[in-house]
């Protein structure tokens, strides 16, 4: 039977601690976890959502009101209307659920929110120039937000409403 050598002996005592070690950080960082509340700061996700915008510079069947833009709910989760947002880039701000065309949930596919600076919406600003923004936003209970959409308008209206 061959003998060992002190090298071999030595090896096996050195893994054991090795392992030994990585188990004790391990129990460590989940105690450690545990004791901060981490796991209380996990959110429920947001939603996965897709909108369309789309650009009516003549203003064609806007009553004289000018140009406008529709921003319509393609797919994805359905929220609660009083609290999604649309925003101009003057931070003037409306309910979707206030828009004559919205509703009291975004939602389901097809359903739009027609904006023009005008009537149920007239407190965003009109379509005046190009590069004015647009932006649907969510707001949830515990007081964060997301943006959904960010549309800048492309070029300049044809048609303008008095407004402007």
């Amino acid at each position: 039977m061959p003998s060992q050598t002190p090298a071999r002996r030595g090896v096996s005592p050195v893994i054991g601690v090795a392992l030994m070690l990585v188990v004790v950080v391990l129990l460590a960082a989940i105690l450690g976890i545990m004791v901060t509340g981490f796991g209380d700061t996990l959110r429920e996700p947001r939603p996965q959502v897709a909108f369309d915008v789309s650009y009516h510079p003549d203003g064609e069947g806007n009553s004289g009101s000018g140009a406008y833009i529709n921003i319509s709910h393609d797919r994805g989760s359905f929220e609660d209307g009083d609290s999604v947002f649309v925003v101009d880039d003057s931070g003037n701000r409306i309910a979707w659920e206030d828009v004559w065309t919205g509703g009291p949930q975004v939602g389901p596919a097809g359903e739009y929110a027609h904006i023009d600076g005008e009537g149920s919406d007239g407190v965003l600003n009109p379509i005046c120039n190009a590069g004015q923004r647009y932006r649907v936003i969510i707001e949830y209970e515990d007081g964060s937000s997301q943006m959904l959409v960010d549309y800048e308008i492309p070029s300049d209206p044809t048609s303008t409403s008095s407004n402007c």
